[in-house]
């Protein structure tokens, strides 16, 4: 059985290949475009899995759509009716674009005749988190913008059941709340949540509360949200107006404007308030499926600081490698438990490597070394301070970079993030870095699990005395969290052997890990990617496969 599972139209489109009940090539379309959260039909994904396993779209048995195309059709439609006049000209873009993505007739151009099989958006999401977590039975939350109808469920997964005991339906939204604050707050929605979420330790989350919770009504076990200060029933340019604005008693902010108090307290606010709802419903799914174990899926589960709070109510927590749209692609395939490993996308043979070399022969030193030797000197360019991009065998699927897309460097130099933020990401400061840690030393992190996709937010331990002094400075954000990734020999054994190798000169496996790409940029996935990118940036060493490179 051969299925493809497909995401496209809203954000971070994807496509995903199974056969026998494997996933053997996932990847999203936005490494291929250079868009970032593209979310274009994935021609070039589809391709370029097919290309991997040698087949044709012909030689699909089955294409799996993360949502209902119908089920969508009927809610926009019913918002549009509500508002004729204000949304007449949407209406008229949606019904010209409608047949242009609808999923069958973009699948029979490529030359598919095959079934075509829709699932909902949120059991997609739902399917993803708990049929590859290790749980057997489990409550699922799945929390993001909108899917058709949905925007939150809490489901009981029991074996390879997933039945479904709560909804809550659109315009009532976490995932539409925090998009609009943080294109408030200047910042791109869909994409510029990770910032806010970044930002709000800054600020004082006492200050803005009670204006955003009065935007909210609970009931007994969902919440409601009060439309007049918010336009996204009828328009796609602006998701607030200006009773948000006399409300706040904040000016939004312009991308280009200066970060202000204020807006880091707005930032704190919002985040609290999601926090405190998302772990109403957290409180909700234990009550009402009595499980130990919790899994979380949508585009919201990228909140690693609420994701962490979970534990509060349960005693095991799961979050999938890609829990938004683009991981719906591979949930909408799957039926049953199985592993799932996160390297999925294309990776490199050392002559491949080398032809791309070589037309930089005038640029660059390279030099081909044993894995033992490349690790050692590796291990010491490391803990020398330089920074390091690391790019090996297969890419990531999804948005964190997991130790073959990586930027490494010293987590123990404070000015190490600095120098990170404002000179190689060109970014802004007040953005963290995460840790990656040998799975055997968690406990410097606070982790109660394991946490091999950096999708929880754990409080970091101190030494000395008084528990003050952070051990690990750059990887450590301004209120003590970090947000960890756990690594063991089986997940990833190249990038293990480098944490053992910073153990074997520090103590500590421990390195500073962030994507690697630079401002506004795509993760990177090719060779020639990876060569521009280093030589137009201050990055010290460049590492593909076994080839040590430096600059000339």
């Amino acid at each position: 059985m051969i299925k493809l599972g497909l995401s496209a139209f809203y954000h971070d489109s994807a496509a995903c290949l199974m056969i026998n009940g494997e996933v053997i090539a996932a990847a999203e379309e936005e490494r291929f475009t250079e868009i970032k959260h593209d979310d274009s039909f994935p021609y070039n994904a589809i391709e370029w899995v097919l290309n991997y396993a040698g087949i044709k779209i012909t030689d699909i048995n089955e294409i799996h759509w993360y949502e209902n195309p119908d089920t969508k059709d009927d809610r926009v439609k019913t918002i549009f009716n509500k508002r004729p006049f204000k949304t007449f000209f949407l209406r008229q873009r949606y019904l010209k674009n409608k047949k242009n993505k609808s999923p069958k007739n973009l699948l029979h151009d490529l030359g598919y005749r095959g079934e075509i099989i829709y699932h909902d958006h949120h059991y997609s999401h739902a399917a993803f988190c708990y049929f590859t977590s290790p749980y057997k039975d489990a409550a699922i939350l799945t929390v993001d913008g909108v899917g058709e109808w949905e925007t939150t469920t809490i489901s009981i997964g029991t074996g390879k059941h997933i039945k479904k005991l709560l909804t809550i339906d659109y315009p009532n939204s976490l995932g539409m709340l925090y998009s609009t604050i943080t294109s408030y707050l200047g910042f791109r929605p869909n994409e510029g949540e990770y910032k806010v979420m970044g930002l709000a330790p800054y600020g004082d989350p006492t200050i803005y509360l009670e204006k955003l919770q009065s935007v909210l009504t609970d009931t007994s076990n969902k919440y409601l949200i009060n439309q007049k200060y918010f336009t996204w029933e009828y328009s796609d340019k602006i998701m607030f107006n200006k009773k948000l604005c006399q409300l706040l008693e904040l000016p939004p902010r312009l991308p280009e404007d200066t970060l202000t108090q204020d807006h880091k307290n707005l930032a704190a606010s919002l985040q609290k308030l999601y926090e405190d709802q998302f772990l109403k419903l957290v409180e909700t799914a234990k009550n009402i499926t009595k499980s130990q174990n919790l899994c979380i899926g949508g585009g919201c589960a990228y909140n690693g600081v609420a994701n962490y709070k979970a534990y509060k109510y349960f005693k095991s927590v799961y979050v999938p490698f890609a829990p938004s749209d683009s991981g719906s692609a591979i949930g909408a395939c799957l039926d049953t438990h199985i592993k799932v490993n996160p390297y999925l996308g294309p990776s490199f043979s050392n002559n491949q490597v080398r032809k791309e070399l070589q037309k930089y022969k005038d640029r660059l030193l390279y030099f081909n070394l044993s894995e033992e030797k490349l690790i050692t000197k590796v291990g010491g360019l490391l803990q020398g301070q330089n920074i390091v991009a690391w790019f090996q065998d297969k890419m990531e699927f999804g948005a964190r970079a997991l130790g073959n897309r990586s930027i490494l460097a010293s987590a123990k130099n404070a000015k190490m993030r600095e120098k990170l933020n404002y000179v190689i990401k060109k970014r802004e400061g007040f953005r963290p870095f995460a840790p990656s840690v040998l799975e055997e030393q968690k406990n410097w992190f606070g982790v109660v699990e394991t946490s091999p996709f950096m999708n929880l937010v754990s409080y970091i331990k101190g030494v000395g005395k008084q528990g003050y002094v952070i051990p690990f400075p750059a990887a450590t954000h301004i209120n003590r969290t970090a947000r960890v990734q756990t690594v063991n020999e089986t997940q990833n054994p190249k990038f293990y052997k480098l944490l053992t190798e910073i153990k074997r000169r520090e103590g500590v496996g421990v390195l500073l890990n962030t994507s690697y790409n630079l401002k506004d940029q795509t993760i990177t996935m090719t060779p020639k990617q990876a060569i521009d990118r280093y030589l137009s940036s201050d990055i010290n060493f460049l590492v593909i496969n076994n080839f040590l490179i430096k600059k000339k």
